[in-house]
């Protein structure tokens, strides 16, 4: 198999952190190509004599990746429902079966968590207790648990991917535009919280009612008309409910959902990649692994306090597709407010939230510099004197508040807030700036992303020295010196 370069560095990088750690965590983005780096992990382990099992917790990402074996020429067992046992040594293994047949099957030495956020469920800890000796890596683009506790106690350390607007850059993910459009009667200022996200009961009652699943339909025949999407919806009902509407409405729709049958879910989800239903109302059973790029557009019905779900499943529309010039993410419920852009860089840690670090409700949003046109309502990064989409003059505060207007959408001008950024960056010319702007962003290795940056436009790799020297002036600016030093 022939990996991305960003692939093989990442493989590189894992290799090494497994010399010093026995529980690797890799993370990487969603549409990076985990299923090819676990191809490539396993074919490796088996050619050098050794034995390795994939661990899924859904029927679709196990028949994904047996398929992805099989064209590579792996031989592998499955330890599925219905599935023989096999002593090849390569397994894929459903952790619902697994947990119950651990008898059956040797330590292996290798063992590959698929979306490994969900590694702390009892079902994991049993086959990670059962095969102590077996060294451990864990593949997710979203190294946290909702409830804000940390998996340090099962992985060692993390080695970060690439991040999602470096894969755009490089064209091997699809950009996206972002809508959010206002929706008269949506309240969830008294929703409570269950687990870290919002009690799901209660969350349906204000979110399942007709005039909020209209106002979705409406948004999606103004913006979208004819193309794929998946609404991600509260509940059950809440699907059927907003699939009815669509129906109504003249737009072919349909319900995946975790109780039907396999064979139920294929037809659904064959259906929808053939485009004979446009409209895919989902309840979190495509939040993860599921790999379809034709989805061009991803619909939020479901307001969520839980910045994995939120990346998680706009990540099933970024995967690039023959004539498919975008994604659009239409935001009904404000989810962006609370977790900030799909692009944004952000800091991974195995330690989880602080105790009493209670995240943001709805009405506590982050401060992401934003400005509203009242004339076009128009939403971007603060900074220009005018809307950059009707050239109406601004008037000149840190920040907008946004108002909720009936009838007009605000669109996300994705575009300026990345020229801005480019901009800054363009600007920032030395070692030190670039470092200091690193840290302004919020970003966890500030140094070596400075490195690479100016190796980058030196034409070249950055070297152990480069890294070296970026570490001395991050330590230098965080003792408040003043050195100076030149570009590479």
């Amino acid at each position: 198999m022939q990996l991305r370069p960003y692939q093989d560095d990442l493989i590189k990088r894992t290799r090494s952190a497994m010399t010093r750690h026995r529980n690797v965590l890799m993370q990487a983005p969603t549409g990076a190509g985990k299923t090819a780096l676990t191809v490539h992990m396993m074919a490796t382990a088996a050619s050098r004599g050794k034995t390795s099992m994939f661990i899924v917790h859904q029927s679709e990402l196990l028949q994904q990746t047996s398929e992805a074996l099989w064209r590579q020429k792996l031989e592998h067992g499955m330890i599925a429902p219905g599935k023989r046992k096999s002593k090849l040594p390569a397994q894929v293994a459903s952790v619902q079966t697994l947990v119950r047949r651990l008898d059956n099957y040797a330590p292996p030495d290798l063992i590959i968590i698929d979306e490994c956020h969900r590694a702390a469920a009892s079902t994991y800890l049993k086959v990670l207790d059962a095969y102590p000796s077996s060294r451990v890596i864990g593949l997710t683009a979203t190294p946290a648990r909702t409830d804000g506790k940390g998996l340090d106690d099962l992985f060692d350390t993390i080695v970060e991917g690439p991040t999602i607007r470096q894969l755009i850059d490089a064209g091997y993910l699809a950009d996206y535009e972002l809508i959010a459009p206002p929706i008269a009667g949506l309240d969830v200022s008294s929703v409570g919280t269950r687990m870290g996200d919002y009690d799901k009961k209660e969350l349906e009652e204000a979110v399942d009612k007709p005039t909020i699943t209209g106002d979705a339909v409406n948004a999606y025949k103004t913006h979208t008309p004819g193309k794929r999407c998946v609404v991600m919806c509260v509940s059950i009902d809440h699907a059927n409910h907003v699939a009815a509407q669509y129906r109504a409405n003249g737009v072919s729709a349909g319900v995946i959902e975790g109780k039907m049958t396999d064979a139920e879910r294929k037809k659904t989800l064959d259906d929808f990649k053939a485009g004979r239903l446009l409209v895919l109302c989902n309840v979190q059973l495509l939040v993860v692994g599921v790999d379809i790029p034709a989805i061009e557009v991803v619909q939020w019905l479901r307001p969520t306090q839980s910045l994995i779900v939120f990346m998680q499943g706009n990540g099933r529309g970024l995967r690039p597709a023959p004539g498919k010039k975008h994604l659009t993410i239409i935001d009904h419920v404000q989810n962006w407010t609370r977790h900030g852009l799909p692009d944004d860089d952000r800091e991974w840690s195995l330690e989880g939230r602080k105790k009493g670090k209670r995240k943001k409700d709805e009405d506590e949003q982050p401060d992401l510099q934003i400005q509203q046109c009242m004339n076009c309502y128009h939403v971007f990064k603060a900074g220009p004197d005018c809307c950059p989409s009707c050239g109406e003059p601004l008037p000149r505060k840190a920040r907008a508040e946004i108002e909720v207007v009936d009838g007009e959408l605000e669109k996300i001008d994705v575009a300026q807030i990345r020229r801005e950024r480019k901009k800054e960056q363009g600007q920032a010319r030395t070692l030190r700036e670039l470092i200091e702007l690193g840290l302004r962003r919020g970003m966890n290795k500030p140094s070596q992303w400075a490195a690479i940056t100016l190796a980058a436009r030196a034409g070249r790799k950055p070297t152990a020295k480069d890294f070296a020297e970026a570490k001395r002036v991050m330590l230098d600016i965080q003792q408040g010196g003043n050195s100076e030093e030149e570009a590479f």
